[in-house]
């Protein structure tokens, strides 16, 4: 997996164990609707490089957007973590949005979500396991928070 944003690109500032629970109540059966990328019409060869066999939506050659486009839409936004809560926004038709880019680059490259395709909670469970053991825990708390 590559990086294609800039700098300019948002992140959402997290201790780890408020990383992991964020990570867990994501990977929840029906918390997202999907995750989506937003590719403009040039950038399409960088993109599939640095994501190889990844989904995305090609932006028309005549869109006014110059820059790669990520977001996650939620299905539910009940007991939000407070970290995703205050950068929700209005994106891709929904009010429960999450358009952080650095912070969605983030997760598909290290933690095993993928653009447009089902969350394989055991895959980022696996993962979580393996970069941050100490918070497996909180993992599983915000895996096993109500919708």
């Amino acid at each position: 997996m590559g990086y294609v944003l800039t700098n300019k690109a948002k992140d959402i500032e997290t201790t780890n164990e408020e990383l992991c629970y964020i990570l867990g109540y994501l990977a929840t059966p029906g918390r997202i609707k999907y995750i989506e990328a937003q590719v403009p019409y040039d950038k399409e060869n960088e993109f599939c490089e640095a994501y190889p066999g990844q989904l995305y939506e090609k932006m028309k050659n005549t869109s006014d957007k110059y820059s790669y486009q990520f977001r996650i839409i939620l299905n539910y936004t009940q007991n939000c973590p407070e970290p995703l809560k205050d950068v929700l926004s209005i994106g891709g038709g929904s009010n429960e949005c999450i358009s952080r880019g650095r912070f969605i680059e983030k997760i598909i490259n290290e933690y095993g979500f993928r653009f447009l395709e089902p969350i394989d909670k055991d895959l980022i469970r696996s993962n979580v396991e393996a970069k941050h053991p100490e918070c497996l825990g909180y993992f599983d708390r915000g895996y096993n928070t109500p919708l």
